[in-house]
C-alpha cells in the first residue's frame, strides 16, 4: 500500500496515524520530494476523474487561479502535472490479490471499513 501526500498536511498526519495505531504498513511517498508522472495520474482516473482530485483549498490551486476557469478532466489533469500540490491528500493506492484499488481524502468511518 502506497500513502502519497505531505508530511505537514493534517489529513495525511491523520492518515497515518490510523494506519500506525492499526499496525497497517505503507509506504509514504512525499508529493513535495517526488513528482508524479502522467501515466500515474491517469491510472488513478480509473478511479476518480482529475477534476475531482483537486483540492480547492491548497496554495498552488489558488496560486493557478483556478477557482474561476472551467475545468475539464485534461485540464485538471495539465494543472496535476505542472504541480502535484494541488492533488487531495492523502491518495492511497491500495488492494489484495492484484486488484488495483483508490482511496482519497481522510474519513475515518471509510478507512475502518476499507482497511480493518
Amino acid at each position: 500500500m502506497k500513502v502519497y501526500g505531505i508530511s505537514n498536511c493534517a489529513s495525511v498526519k491523520k492518515a497515518k496515524k490510523f494506519f500506525d495505531e492499526h499496525s497497517i504498513l505503507y509506504e509514504f511517498v512525499d508529493l513535495s520530494k517526488t513528482s508524479l508522472d502522467k501515466e500515474k495520474i491517469e491510472s488513478w482516473q480509473n478511479f476518480l476523474p482529475a477534476g475531482q482530485m483537486l483540492n480547492s483549498r491548497s496554495k498552488s490551486y489558488r496560486e493557478m487561479d483556478l477557482k474561476n476557469k472551467k475545468l475539464d478532466d485534461k485540464k485538471a489533469l495539465k494543472a496535476i502535472l505542472k504541480d502535484n500540490l494541488i492533488l487531495k491528500r492523502p491518495i492511497i493506492e491500495h488492494g489484495l490479490n492484484g486488484e488495483q484499488k483508490f482511496t482519497i481524502g481522510f474519513d475515518e468511518q471509510e478507512y475502518k471499513q476499507t482497511f480493518l
